[in-house]
């Protein structure tokens, strides 16, 4: 019943998302930044200005303003050379100072798209603004039914991309924020890790009825810092909105919360306004003005998009969107992709190699060789010299040691196997396995696989496999 009601509606979905900048001190002061999990470590970071102590006065981090530059950059937005910091008041026992130093009217970045995949289809979400302000403090409740505060990540750097309400499902929104989250530890910019709270997602979700293209009342859920929990609570919130306007009521501008317990949403407080939170300008913190020299130093930052890598050798080389996306990610990876499809081979065959065995050995340990022995253990397979066993016996000591490719396979005695009697070694298999023969001549064809892999491992892989299964057959009279 719940999906025969839900086709009746669409689902709008924006999306605000806050990151911890990686900078080496915090946004207003220069105390270091410490982020803590344990209550006993907390609280060890602090001081007067990020505290808010009469008399202190704050002085916005550069290398914050640089990352937020970076980032409008790689965006495509447009960056406001005046840039003012607000006082956002608002009282909550994780705001030392009774405010939140923020920005409004003049961000550092406004407008801007973020391309994405999403179903193997490429799609792109507007960007309103990207600004700067300070994290809030850390609220532990404790199980006495107490909290404490660790204000270590008080104060610390963040900057908050807010999205046009251009997505329709939560999956689109995850396939959205693994982008941005990617596209934010490439830059350098955050660390983006969910699981330690730098890296969290705000969605303000609506419904309306298929075909419609009103912006009906949307609400908030705050704080969602896994990509399960934001697919459970957006799912939820759009049910709880369809049985509202099905049952004739009205959605009211709120800031929900959600419930993982009872797998609900749960109304927090009713939407504030932007008068709610009487922005102002912080009387402390002159405009900062963007120089075409701080502009010049993030664009240094600014690094080829992976988005548009993996958008060419989907569309134009052939391999799947998880190859792709496993290779764009990487720039060894690449390097090796694009040296060895620029010397003739196929591309699919290299997406294979360097997803498959290359993604193996780097975990494993350095990497001792350049693209061009990959291309040349390639080319003797190409040409039946190397056997793909061999060749990834090769391609594996070539990775480690640093030897060459002809070094390796001359230690190794491959690619002659001119001293190999492939019909002897045939036969000589099939006369230690009697029982694998009945079951072949009894019409199992696939039998004929445990005969082919011991003949493999008697030749050391030199055998071609199609020829050996011919030998196979042929000798057990198959095809006669």
């Amino acid at each position: 019943m719940a999906e025969a009601v839900a086709t009746k509606w669409e689902t709008v979905i924006g999306l605000e998302v806050h990151a911890q900048l990686n900078t080496r001190s915090k946004m207003y002061c220069a105390c270091a930044v410490v982020n803590t999990t344990e209550l006993e470590q907390a609280n060890t970071s602090v001081c007067p200005v990020c505290l808010g102590h009469p008399g202190t006065l704050p002085r916005p981090n550069r290398q914050a303003v640089i990352k937020a530059l970076t980032l409008g950059e790689k965006l495509g937005c447009r960056i406001n050379t005046v840039n003012v910091f607000a006082r956002k008041n608002y009282f909550y026992p994780d705001l030392p100072k009774g405010y939140q130093i923020s920005q409004y009217e003049l961000p550092v970045c406004e407008g801007g798209r973020l391309p994405y995949w999403h179903d193997e289809q490429a799609l792109e979400a507007g960007i309103v603004r990207a600004h700067l302000e300070e994290d809030t403090a850390k609220l532990f409740h404790l199980a006495d039914g107490t909290a404490a505060l660790d204000y270590n990540r008080g104060g610390v750097g963040l900057i908050e991309i807010v999205s046009e309400p251009d997505f329709r499902s939560a999956e689109q929104c995850v396939s959205y924020l693994e982008e941005l989250r990617n596209l934010l530890i490439k830059l350098g910019i955050s660390d983006a890790a969910m699981e330690s709270g730098n890296f969290r997602c705000e969605p303000n979700v609506s419904v309306r009825p298929l075909g419609s293209t009103e912006l009906r009342t949307k609400t908030e859920i705050k704080n969602l810092n896994s990509f399960q929990k934001l697919r459970n609570a957006v799912d939820a919130e759009v049910q709880r909105q369809i049985a509202i306007y099905e049952q004739g009521g009205s959605i009211h501008q709120a800031t929900m919360r959600y419930d993982e317990g009872k797998a609900c949403t749960v109304e927090m407080r009713r939407k504030e306004t932007a008068d709610d939170y009487r922005y102002f300008e912080d009387p402390d913190i002159p405009p900062l003005t963007i120089t075409q020299a701080l502009k010049d130093e993030a664009s240094t930052l600014v690094t080829s998009s992976w988005f548009e890598l993996r958008r060419l050798m989907v569309m134009e080389d052939g391999i799947t969107h998880e190859a792709a996306q496993t290779i764009a990610s990487d720039p060894v990876l690449h390097r090796f992709y694009r040296n060895c499809t620029l010397d003739g081979h196929k591309a699919r065959e290299v997406a294979n190699w360097v997803t498959g065995d290359f993604v193996r050995l780097l975990r494993e340990g350095p990497l001792n060789t350049e693209p061009g022995e990959l291309s040349m253990i390639l080319k003797l397979m190409q040409d039946g010299k190397l056997t793909r066993p061999q060749a990834r016996e090769v391609f594996e000591e070539v990775y480690r040691s640093g030897h060459s490719t002809a070094k390796v396979m001359d230690r190794k005695d491959f690619g002659d196997s001119s001293g190999f009697d492939l019909e002897a070694a045939c036969r000589e298999v099939i006369a230690r396995n009697s029982k694998i023969v009945d079951d072949i001549l009894g019409g199992k064809d696939s039998a004929i696989n445990a005969l082919l892999g011991q003949v493999m491992r008697a030749s050391r892989g030199a055998a071609n496999p199609a020829e050996t299964t011919a030998m196979i057959r042929k000798i057990l009279k198959l095809d006669g």
